[in-house]
């Protein structure tokens, strides 16, 4: 018999790196290519001096002649060895001058105490250690099983690869992966998962075109298009890495995640599973499905520990409401949900029956401007609280609805059903329109604070608070001006009908009177705090970017 050295195959494992449900599919990932791994680098340790095939037992031993040369033909219960690799089969063929052999049915190769390679025909050489299996492969360690009809492993340049279909069972993890072809390149430490690759895990499903793993910097590159879906989110990408050991992650190339109602896609999109924290650079766009907001910017900020996110550099909202769509423009939009407690369970002993609200928000702030067809406006802030549909307006806001221009210290809106309902002017409240298009004259509307409603986008009544001041330009059927009518009082009821004054209605002390036209200066025509600012008025949505 021929001597051999023997190498036991040691069992290697790491424990998961992943313990969050939501990156259970990288931690699926990780521990298929750290299996693979370990299961192709027992080949790859052997001593690298040339050693005889060693026949260890068989039935029969048969000497035939096969093409001019004598080889030795082996019959029942065959066992060989090669650089302590423990070889068996029902038959073989060893050729002693090229130290190569042909082993058919039955074949099974162990090294160690974890390793168990079967199939149905094996083609080994000695001189080159490659190894060739070929029909119903199972390779199996521990708790992985690959299995595949085609396995080549060329041990002098180490490289293993697999071909015409494999599927990869780690029942542990509950993983299964399957690929047309998988490539193991030992010195560079690199896995390749090419052709149709599917990894399925009970709470995950990955589909890619190509899956590489550098185990030495522990990355994992997604190449060509790949789609990861699970419970949580869906992700598609085209190009991609994951580093297992600072769970951080970025996506390029078509990249987007489709999450709670929400898709999130950008040139660029970086995750930092550690800190909950995403980053999306150049154009990034953020869609609400349910509100109907689309959020776009150059730079988003994503927290999702707190489901907020913050959208900066050429910031755009839009929401498409009715077939009309309103355009938002703030240096930053802040989209944030907070849980409100009911004060009154604040003490309560059990968390779990804690109370409370949801309250979702979003803030544009700084140069905040809109523009939507039926109504524009600006201020240096906007919040608009999605939990009650209320827009409120911060510092210096203005809003322009139909011809009328409405000012004030501080603006709400009210919505209901996507349209707006009722706007609150409190503090300085100021309506001013056109009397007509041609002539500067004025129509306005002053006092304290006001409550204008709306009837399909229009306002129909102004209730005006305390210190109410009018001035009206009156007009006959014809068109022509009958005088202007300048009255006061505590407070004040309009109702208007085409945009129009119909009728006013002073219900505490009212005084005034009407002047012919000629009668008045232009200085009695111009209420305390008159300012007209139509000139930055937005005309359409490229306007609200010009300050």
């Amino acid at each position: 018999m021929e001597s051999l050295k023997v190498i036991k195959l040691k069992s290697s494992r790491k424990r998961g790196l992943f313990a969050s449900p939501l990156n259970g599919w990288l931690r699926g990932l990780f521990t298929v290519f750290i299996t693979f791994y370990f299961l192709l680098f027992t080949f790859n340790s052997y001593a690298q001096e040339t050693s005889k095939i060693e026949i260890l037992n068989a039935r029969t031993l048969e000497y035939e002649e096969l093409n001019g040369e004598k080889v030795k033909r082996l019959i029942g219960d065959v066992q060989l060895k090669h650089d302590d690799a423990l070889m068996f089969c029902d038959s073989a063929y060893i050729y002693s001058s090229t130290n190569t052999m042909d082993a058919y049915n039955n074949v099974r190769i162990t090294q160690g105490d974890s390793l168990r390679l079967y199939g149905d025909s094996l083609k080994y050489n000695g001189n080159t250690k490659v190894a060739i299996l070929r029909g119903n492969i199972r390779l199996i360690n521990n708790d992985v099983t690959l299995t595949t009809n085609s396995l080549d492993y060329d041990r002098m340049n180490n490289v293993a690869y697999y071909f015409g279909g494999g599927t990869m069972i780690n029942q542990k993890e509950n993983n299964t992966l399957t690929s047309e072809q998988g490539y193991y390149y030992s010195n560079a430490k690199s896995f390749y998962f090419k052709e149709d690759v599917v990894l399925i895990n009970p709470e995950y499903k990955i589909e890619a075109d190509t899956l590489n793993y550098h185990s030495s910097a522990e990355i994992v590159n997604f190449l060509g298009p790949t789609t990861i879906t699970s419970s949580n989110n869906f992700i598609y990408t085209e190009d991609g890495w994951y580093n297992t050991i600072t769970n951080k992650s970025k996506f390029y190339q078509n990249a987007y995640i489709f999450s709670e109602q929400k898709r999130i896609e950008g040139d660029t999109l970086f995750y930092d599973r550690n800190e909950g924290y995403g980053e999306i650079l150049c154009n990034a766009i953020i869609t609400d499905t349910i509100e109907n907001i689309i959020l776009q910017g150059d730079v988003a900020h994503l927290f999702e520990k707190n489901d907020s996110a913050m959208i900066t550099q050429e910031a755009l909202m839009q929401q498409i409401t009715d077939g009309d769509t309103l355009f938002m423009h703030a240096d930053t939009f802040i989209v944030s949900t907070q849980f409100v407690v009911y004060d009154s369970l604040i003490n309560e002993i059990d968390s779990a029956k804690i109370k409370g609200d949801t309250v979702r928000t979003m803030l544009a702030y700084n140069h905040a401007k809109f523009y939507k067809s039926d109504m524009q406006g600006k201020a240096d802030s906007i919040v608009y609280d999605f939990s009650d549909s209320t827009i409120n307006f911060y510092y210096d806001p203005i809003i322009w609805s139909k011809e009328n221009q409405i000012t004030g210290t501080f603006i709400y809106i009210l919505m209901t059903d996507n349209k707006v309902d009722r706007m609150f002017v409190n503090e300085k409240s100021f309506i001013i329109s056109r009397a007509d298009s041609l002539t500067d004259n004025f129509n306005q509307i002053k006092g304290d604070s006001l409550v204008a409603y709306f009837q399909e986008q229009e306002i129909r009544k102004i209730d005006v608070k305390d210190n109410s001041e009018t001035i009206y330009y009156a007009i006959d059927e014809d068109g022509k001006y009958i005088g202007v009518n300048k009255m006061s009082g505590e407070d004040m009821l309009i109702f208007l009908k085409d945009n129009e004054i119909s009728t006013i209605t002073f219900i505490k002390a009212p005084e005034g009177l009407m002047s012919p036209l000629k009668d008045v200066s232009p200085k009695d025509v111009i209420l305390k705090g008159f300012n007209w600012r139509i000139l930055e008025r937005p005309n359409d949505m490229f306007d609200i970017f010009i300050q």
